[in-house]
């Protein structure tokens, strides 16, 4: 074996080399990229780590030399031959090889591991906001999303839900006035605001008009975008491995709407032209399936959907962990101590305030303006929110997955919130007279589809949402979405959430970053000086030569 110092020969580390960016072993700490692999290959080769002592090199050039010699072909001979045919022959006996593998191990006894060491890259377009918000619940991927702060929409970039275009009648005619009444206002107000905008707050001598149109295309769009519903259609990339994607595609073929089978059908059939032993197994779930007959049953015997009336955007704190500044100091000391965190609480309590203050000042003194809160600072209970926010801003909310989110079914039975340009422009009454016609025309459709009725809710209306954050997590959302430059709704719910941390946990709540002041000369200042950010993140990349410097 190489770990024991037996050479690689020629061909060996030619092959080596297109697939590990480490030929040679170290004697310590030997790390190294594997590339240029089938992605069921790659989850292959860190499945048999558990069952071998042999280097991932090693596997792989024995793996690959037992699937040649039951081919009738010559190690050396293949590897030597032209490197485009050789790569093709050797691709497909790896897949080949690691499909049995898969199918033994990771789908027969279900090593789910397996499936996580491998990856695929989807782009997922044309589809509407609701199935995206549903699948973006997801922790475990990673998404990018077309903004509705700069990108704008077209009217026929809506999704028609095929149940409701069956139904006719009066279901289908107020689905589709609802859709155009409410995105010829969007249409209006975004060329409406931002030529408000442009009158109100005229570009100054020392601002530069680049980032100052941002400024007013993003502040006009964040006001607009009230009026789009989750039936407009979004585009977004996903990064996922198997094991996540198998049970998004479970999740989407087990659900009431059309669409979100439609999608899920989609993302299996795509991921499995990469993946597909590790796909084998996704489809729909009667589990899964039985929840949505079962659970409005439920909610309708215990007396739901009684609650209705206008509301107004709000944060409301329904549990956080009493003990908060012992559970945080516990936590951070715990790694560090041989007690019971039991025995390490009591010390805690033994402590002034005071002298509880002085201890995390002295353990955060160093903390930069980047810096996270301690991983630590998940030790403690979490805070629960409860919400009444538009569902615009809940798409922003939405993404911080590394905690607990529940959003209830989209309604117009809490009402709507009315952006302030919107007011300041003059522009209210024909936006609220919109609104109301919608929510005169939506019980027509929620009463025949409760689910295919959320389409058509402007992101306006207030939904309820239930939010649960770890102290950590509270503090990061806190610090990020209180940003000036953000949407002034999400921005709302970030600084409501520190005045309750303020006021139920001062001491944590004083190491919480929140950014308060004006919104709009923050973002406007933001944008300023994006470029010069941007240029400076990309100097010190390597990525561009100091612009300063004479042209050659």
């Amino acid at each position: 074996m190489a770990d024991a110092g037996r050479p690689y020969s020629p061909q060996e580390r030619r092959l080596l080399a297109r697939h590990f960016s480490q030929v040679d072993p170290r004697p310590h700490a030997d790390v190294f990229v594997v590339r240029n692999l089938p992605g069921e290959v790659a989850a292959t080769l860190n499945g048999v780590y558990s069952r071998s002592p042999l280097s991932m090199r090693d596997n792989f050039l024995e793996r690959l030399k037992k699937g040649l010699e039951l081919a009738g072909k010559d190690f050396d001979a293949t590897v030597d031959a032209d490197a485009d045919a050789g790569k093709d022959v050797l691709s497909e006996l790896m897949a080949d090889r690691s499909g049995q593998f898969l199918k033994t191990y990771a789908i027969d006894h279900g090593h789910n591991s397996l499936r996580e060491g491998s990856v695929v890259h989807l782009a997922v377009e044309r589809v509407s906001q609701l199935v995206t918000r549903f699948v973006q619940r997801e922790r475990r991927c990673s998404f990018e999303e077309s903004s509705t702060r700069y990108i704008s929409f077209g009217a026929e970039d809506h999704w028609r839900d095929p149940d409701v275009v069956a139904q006719g009648g009066e279901c289908l005619t107020a689905y589709d006035e609802i859709l155009k009444i409410t995105f010829g206002l969007y249409a209006e107000l975004s060329d409406a605001l931002l030529a408000f905008l442009r009158r109100t707050r005229p570009l100054s001598a020392t601002e530069k008009e680049a980032p100052w149109l941002r400024a007013l295309k993003a502040e006009a769009f964040d006001a607009a975008r009230y009026l789009l519903t989750p039936a407009i259609q979004t585009k977004w990339g996903m990064v996922v491995d198997a094991r996540t994607l198998s049970d998004v595609v479970t999740e989407l073929m087990s659900h009431p709407l059309a669409e979100f089978r439609l999608v899920g059908e989609r993302l299996r059939d795509e991921g499995r032209k990469e993946l597909p032993t590790l796909l084998a197994h996704a489809g729909p779930n009667a589990f899964l399936r039985a929840q949505y007959d079962v659970l409005p049953g439920l909610a309708a015997e215990l007396g739901g959907g009684s609650e209705h009336g206008p509301q107004r955007p709000r944060t409301e704190l329904i549990a956080y962990d009493r003990r908060i500044d012992v559970r945080l100091l516990a936590s951070l000391v715990y790694e560090h101590d041989d007690r019971p965190l039991a025995s390490i609480e009591r010390a805690v309590e033994g402590l002034v305030p005071a002298e509880r203050i002085a201890l995390l000042d002295r353990l955060l003194d160093q903390r930069g303006p980047r810096d996270a809160l301690p991983f630590a600072f998940e030790g403690a209970a979490p805070f629960e929110f409860e919400c009444f926010v538009d569902f615009g801003a809940y798409r922003d909310i939405g993404r911080h997955r590394k905690g607990m989110q529940q959003q209830q079914r989209l309604t117009t039975a809490h009402g709507y919130v009315v952006p302030p340009l919107i007011e300041q422009a003059g522009l209210e009454e024909r936006y609220r007279a919109t609104l109301d016609r919608v929510a005169a025309l939506w019980p027509s459709i929620a009463a025949r589809f409760p689910l295919q009725a959320g389409y058509v809710v402007p992101f306006a209306f207030l939904q309820r949402v239930r939010i649960a954050f770890d102290p950590r997590q509270v503090g990061y959302f806190v610090e990020l979405r209180s940003g000036p430059e953000g949407h002034f709704a999400y921005r709302k719910v970030a600084l409501d959430m520190q005045e309750h941390v303020e006021r139920v946990a001062p001491v944590f709540a004083h190491y919480v970053r929140a950014q308060k002041g004006e919104a709009f000369l923050g973002r406007m200042q933001a944008e300023q000086t994006a470029d010069e950010r941007r240029l400076d993140r990309m100097r010190r990349a390597g990525d561009v030569r100091d612009v300063s410097s004479p042209s050659p």
